[in-house]
């Protein structure tokens, strides 16, 4: 008796620690985070991996996150794909989503940029100011905003020096206002995803590019086609990208993971880009010394893109009237917090 007693007293504690080991497993969560930009790039090496790497820490195990080496879906699929959980999350151009997410496409505005990391910082104050009641990002989670350094334009002949040296002439363009603003200045515009434009530029479709900053010409092995390059005060866009995962899948997380996540997230998340101001300055060196010509827009240039930002600011603004927001109010904000945390 006292022998089939222990060994049920045996079974018993066996059983309470595969309950207990079961328990554990399935409290641990693995989350798949596409990457659209190519694994080499600063996004995915200086922010996203740590920032992974950071949540494996903090949640003691519990939570994984895995970045593919190479992203399983189109750039421009991305809200679609996270929203219906083909993945779990990614980080996303808000270029591709305008009629879906209106406000946040506000950094694209032209002469906004300071510093990228001031900019994604700007942008997490005035969403959660002005945005966040509006409830765009409803259909997924948010978990933080960045805003990418400022875009110039490229030329592979000349300086681009008026409105009048854009007429007429081919150029690639980043989806969104580069794309606007070189039509309006009725240039020929061809736009895709970045990760598209090397073949492109590459194969002589055009006479420059417009719509990412230097990192990213020498990134995508472009800059190796450029002669000339043109800035305005504040780049000509400054592109916005949100890192978003699928609802369902992150209201499976255990609530006190979730806080973690959130506290590494947002305007955590946003200081991080400090590492592309370094990548930023560092491939403006490279540019230089390798014989790339940079001009300052003249006055009357400035003037001329000015004309044509003014329109695509009232767009913004009326769609942000639609949302109910005062988009005046959110623009002013933005450019102090920019202001504010550059120094």
């Amino acid at each position: 008796m006292r022998h089939i007693t222990r060994m049920l007293h045996g079974l018993s504690g066996l059983a309470a620690a595969m309950t207990l080991s079961m328990a554990s497993a399935q409290a641990n969560t693995t989350l798949l985070i596409n990457a659209i930009l190519p694994a080499p790039h600063i996004m995915n090496v200086k922010v996203l991996k740590p920032w992974a790497e950071e949540v494996n820490k903090a949640t003691d195990g519990r939570v994984t996150v895995q970045i593919p080496s190479a992203s399983v879906v189109s750039p421009d699929k991305v809200w679609n794909a996270v929203r219906n959980g083909v993945i779990d999350g990614a980080y996303m151009y808000n270029g591709f989503v305008p009629h879906q997410l209106p406000l946040v496409q506000m950094p694209q505005l032209p002469f906004l940029g300071t510093s990228s990391r001031a900019n994604s910082v700007a942008l997490w104050r005035t969403y959660n100011k002005y945005f966040k009641a509006n409830n765009g990002f409803k259909d997924v989670h948010l978990l933080a905003m960045v805003v990418f350094p400022q875009a110039i334009m490229y030329s592979l002949k000349g300086p681009i020096a008026s409105q009048h040296d854009l007429q007429g002439i081919k150029i690639w363009a980043a989806p969104g206002v580069a794309a606007k603003l070189m039509a309006m200045a009725k240039a020929g515009v061809i736009s895709t995803p970045a990760t598209k434009m090397s073949e492109i530029v590459a194969g002589g479709m055009v006479s420059g590019f417009i719509g990412i900053p230097d990192m990213d010409a020498e990134g995508y092995k472009v800059m190796r086609y450029v002669k000339n390059a043109t800035t305005v005060p504040g780049g000509f866009s400054t592109p916005p990208f949100s890192l978003i995962m699928n609802r369902k899948k992150w209201e499976s997380i255990p609530q006190k993971d979730r806080d973690i996540i959130t506290k590494l997230s947002g305007e955590a998340f946003a200081e991080r880009m400090s590492a592309f101001d370094q990548a930023e300055a560092k491939a403006h060196a490279a540019a230089i010394k390798s014989g790339v010509i940079y001009h300052a827009a003249s006055p009357q240039f400035v003037a001329e893109l000015q004309s044509e930002a003014a329109t695509l600011k009232e767009q913004w603004l009326n769609a942000a009237k639609q949302k109910n927001v005062n988009g005046e109010a959110a623009l002013a904000y933005y450019r102090s917090q920019s202001a504010e945390n550059k120094k």
